[in-house]
């Protein structure tokens, strides 16, 4: 018994140290994997952050190109029947969508869905409007009409794209 006692008296302690030192040790390397997944993190963020601003410059540069207002200046009646500038401008909106549709990586699903419905919105209006102008009408009076329903609207769907756009950049940034 003495002698289970004495082995004892040696091996506890060196347990206890053994323990204590494994505990030590431990927490050490999960605070530094910790670290470094923060370093790592904060890196990304940094070299993403710029990325990130250059997407929602973009993005919001697509929605006042497809704006009617800025769209009807920029791709201009010439001398199109009604038909063929509609398809016009239905194909530059397309274009503008297409050439920024990789941007969405950098939003939120909420505010791309809004960028989409924009997008989906001015094709509609003006599909909508050439219709009810008819086909004797021109390519000037669809443009005119188009600059007119955008105005009637408090709020139009590119614009409000445009504030959601700014509120998620003014919360990430």
């Amino acid at each position: 018994m003495e002698a289970f006692i004495e082995i004892l008296k040696y091996t506890f302690p060196a347990a206890l140290m053994l323990l204590l030192t494994y505990l030590i040790l431990s927490n050490f390397v999960d605070n530094e994997e910790k670290r470094r997944a923060f370093d790592l993190r904060k890196n990304m963020q940094k070299q993403a952050l710029p990325m990130r601003f250059q997407a929602f410059e973009r993005v919001i540069m697509l929605l006042e190109r497809i704006t009617p207002n800025h769209l009807v200046i920029r791709v201009r009646p010439e001398s199109q029947s009604i038909s063929q500038y509609r398809k016009t401008l239905v194909e530059s909106v397309r274009q503008e969508f297409d050439y920024n549709i990789t941007q969405q990586i950098y939003f939120s699903d909420k505010s791309w869905n809004h960028v989409v419905s924009a997008k989906s919105q001015v094709v509609s209006l003006i599909n909508k409007t050439a219709a009810e102008l008819g086909a004797e009408a021109t390519a000037s009076d669809l443009s005119r009409k188009l600059i007119e329903a955008e105005m009637i609207v408090e709020i139009f769907p590119t614009k409000a794209a445009v504030l959601l756009i700014k509120h998620e950049a003014a919360r990430n940034f």
